[in-house]
């Protein structure tokens, strides 16, 4: 039997590759290759949370971030995250879909793989808003067993 986070990969993966396909078609594809910088605020089931992370990329990225702040998670917050996906953006707004890798499972996130899906706006060229939420898909039926409070996050960045 395939162990659940390869299933959760595999499934993250399928569908990136389903969904960036018709994204030329949208005209959604105006993502420029860029450096961006952020610290973000848990807002949900983790209230206080704080993530340093940075994500380097054009519609294809990379990203990694850690934690920086753990208040009211029990038992302690992961230490790191890595990962990549996809961000569509046309004018200032932008989406994202991706998988990320932390380091170490909690009540939020359950597991070690993790969906990652994002939404922004770019208040200038150099400074963006952003809600991120990392979960690993319970509600998609994969790994019914694990917790899954999952992660919230309101990120203010700096794009370079």
């Amino acid at each position: 039997m395939t162990p659940p986070h390869f299933r959760i990969a595999r499934f993250a993966l399928a569908s990136l590759l389903l969904v960036a396909g018709p994204a030329r078609a949208w005209e959604w594809d105006e993502t420029k290759p860029s450096l961006r910088l952020a610290l973000g605020l848990d807002v949900f089931r983790a209230a206080g949370a704080m993530v340093a992370s940075a994500r380097y990329g054009a519609g294809w990225n990379a990203k990694a971030g850690a934690w920086v702040r753990d208040v009211h998670v029990q038992p302690e917050a992961p230490n790191y995250y890595l990962g990549g996906g996809y961000v569509w953006t046309k004018a200032k707004w932008r989406l994202g879909a991706g998988v990320i890798w932390i380091d170490d499972v909690n009540d939020m996130n359950g597991t070690r793989w993790n969906f990652d899906v994002s939404i922004g706006y770019d208040l200038s060229d150099k400074l963006f808003f952003e809600y991120e939420h990392y979960s690993h898909g319970s509600l998609l039926g994969i790994d019914k067993g694990a917790s899954n409070g999952s992660w919230n996050l309101m990120n203010v960045g700096l794009t370079f």
